[in-house]
């Protein structure tokens, strides 16, 4: 059995983890260096960065647990405020992270985690939502695309000394 509930500061240290091992296990193939994924991880998601991250009131999290299991399994992160240069309105949110420990995908939970997402963006009046997406992450391209999300444009991101290739995808509320 799942729950899935509103994370708050006190969920920092699942926070933290989920966050370096989802994304290493997300990402962490695509990285021609190890070192240089380990080095973003220890900055990304040390657990003061999340503290902190999480006590700002423009960031929403969830967090996703296994009841059965008693462990946290994944989160996800809406960051409020948050206008496009790919969306010419205002009164945009962007869904920045759902995350599900590898062996969880393809229950539906990640569908059930974003619903909830997007629940709260359209209760607080935005307008849009959007996020950034790896192109080559094709499964969770065509995750987006499923849910009705459409691609607004495309953009770099670099970690160290790497570069990577997203997809800039939007939904209207």
């Amino acid at each position: 059995m799942i729950d899935i509930r509103r994370a708050n500061v006190k969920d920092a240290k699942s926070i933290s983890y989920l966050g370096a091992k989802t994304f290493d296990q997300s990402y962490g193939q695509f990285f021609d260096k190890r070192n240089t994924i380990t080095e973003y991880l220890n900055i990304a998601f040390s657990l003061d960065k999340i503290e902190k991250s999480l006590a700002n009131p423009d960031n929403l999290y969830w967090l996703v647990e296994d009841v059965e299991g008693l462990k946290p399994i994944g989160y996800g992160k809406l960051k409020l405020n948050s206008p496009s240069e790919f969306i010419k309105d205002q009164n945009v949110c962007k869904l920045q992270r759902i995350y599900l420990l590898q062996g969880y995908e393809g229950q539906g939970i990640g569908s059930k985690l974003h619903q909830q997402m997007i629940e709260a963006a359209i209760d607080l009046s935005y307008t849009y939502l959007w996020l950034s997406n790896l192109k080559k992450k094709e499964q969770a391209v065509s995750f987006y695309k499923n849910k009705g999300y459409q691609v607004a444009g495309e953009h770099n991101f670099t970690i160290g000394n790497e570069t990577f290739q997203f997809w800039a995808m939007k939904i209207k509320l």
